[in-house]
C-alpha cells in the first residue's frame, strides 16, 4: 500500500517538475521573442538613419510581420498596452512608406501611405500631408496641390501645407501664387525665414526676360532679319536679310534678263527663306523664354536640395 502512494506522489512530483521547466522556457522564448522584436525595430531605425533605406525597409517589414503573429493573443509586455504596440506598428508602417519615397519608389510610397490612412485613428493629416509631399517629389504637381490646399487649415501642418504649395507654385512657374503662398506663412514658425526669401525669388521670377514670339514673327515679316535683331541676335538677323533680299533681288534680275528657269528657281528659294525667316524669329523667342526659365528653374532645384522638403513630425 504504502509503495503505491510513494509511487504516486513520485509520479506527481515529476509531472510537477517538467510542467515547471516547461512553464519556464515558455517565459524564455516570449521574452527572446520580446527582445528579438524591439532590437529588429531599433536596427530598422539604425539603417534608416544610415541612408540605407532599402535594407531598413525589410527590417520594418519584418518588425511587423511578427508583432501581428499569432503573439498578439498573449498579454501585453509589461508597461504596454494594445494600443501602444498598434501604433509602433503604424509607425513602422510609415517608415516604410519614407523609405519607397526616399528611394524614388513613389507608387509603392504612395500605397503604403494609403493603406496607412485608411488604418489610421490619428495622424491622418500627417500620412495626407506625405501623401502630398510624394506627389510633389514625384512631379505630380496639380495632384499635391490640392491636396496641401485642403491642408492649409490643419491646426498642425497649416503652415507646412501652406510651404509645400508655395514650392509646387515655384515648380509650376506660377510666381504670382507662390509668392502669395509663402507670405502668408506665420512667422513663429519654423519655415518663415526660408519662406520669404522664396516669396523674393517668386517675385523675381514674375520679372524674368520674355520675348513676345508674335512680335519677333510680325517684325521678320515686315523687313526680313527685323525679328531677329529684336531678340538681340544681330548676326543672325543680318545674315537673314543678306539671304532673303539677296536670293530674291537675283532671282528677279535673272528672271528679267531672260533667264526665266534660273530666276524663277532663286525667286521661289528668296521666299523660302523669307518664310523661314519669319519662322526662325518666332521660334527663337520661344527658346530664348525657355532658356530662360530652365536656368531659374536649376535654381529653383538647387534650392529645393538645399533646404527644401525636409519637414519631418513623426520620428
Amino acid at each position: 500500500m504504502w509503495k503505491k502512494i510513494s509511487l504516486l506522489c513520485l509520479i506527481l512530483f515529476e509531472i510537477c517538475l517538467v510542467s515547471g521547466i516547461c512553464l519556464q522556457n515558455a517565459e524564455c522564448e516570449m521574452q527572446n521573442a520580446e527582445f528579438s522584436n524591439e532590437t529588429v525595430l531599433s536596427f530598422a531605425d539604425y539603417l534608416f538613419g544610415q541612408e540605407d533605406y532599402y535594407r531598413a525597409a525589410s527590417e520594418y517589414q519584418r518588425f511587423i510581420f511578427i508583432a501581428a503573429s499569432p503573439r498578439e493573443t498573449l498579454p501585453p509586455r509589461e508597461g504596454a498596452t494594445l494600443n501602444q504596440d498598434e501604433e509602433t506598428i503604424q509607425r513602422a508602417m510609415f517608415k516604410i512608406g519614407l523609405c519607397y519615397q526616399k528611394s524614388r519608389q513613389w507608387n509603392t510610397a504612395l500605397t503604403y501611405f494609403e493603406e496607412l490612412k485608411q488604418k489610421l485613428h490619428g495622424r491622418t493629416d500627417a500620412i495626407v500631408f506625405e501623401i502630398g509631399r510624394t506627389n510633389y517629389l514625384k512631379g505630380d504637381y496639380p495632384q499635391a496641390i490640392k491636396i496641401f490646399q485642403r491642408l492649409t487649415v490643419s491646426r498642425k501642418l497649416g503652415d507646412e501645407s501652406q510651404y509645400m504649395l508655395g514650392w509646387c507654385y515655384l515648380k509650376q512657374m506660377d510666381w504670382g501664387k507662390a509668392e502669395i503662398a509663402f507670405d502668408q506663412i506665420k512667422s513663429e514658425t519654423s519655415v518663415y525665414t526660408f519662406s520669404q526669401e522664396l516669396a523674393e525669388f517668386a517675385k523675381n521670377g514674375a520679372k524674368l526676360p520674355h520675348k513676345s514670339p508674335l512680335t519677333a514673327g510680325i517684325m521678320s515679316l515686315l523687313f526680313p532679319g527685323a525679328g531677329q535683331a529684336y531678340l538681340h541676335r544681330f548676326g543672325d538677323g543680318t545674315f537673314s536679310m543678306l539671304l532673303t533680299l539677296g536670293t530674291t533681288w537675283l532671282g528677279y534680275h535673272y528672271y528679267h534678263e531672260g533667264y526665266k528657269n534660273t530666276g524663277s528657281i532663286l525667286t521661289g528659294l528668296g521666299i523660302t527663306f523669307y518664310g523661314g525667316n519669319i519662322y526662325g524669329a518666332a521660334a527663337s523667342a520661344k527658346l530664348i523664354n525657355a532658356s530662360s526659365r530652365a536656368n531659374y528653374l536649376e535654381q529653383i532645384d538647387r534650392l529645393d536640395k538645399e533646404r527644401g522638403v525636409t519637414i519631418e513630425y513623426w520620428k
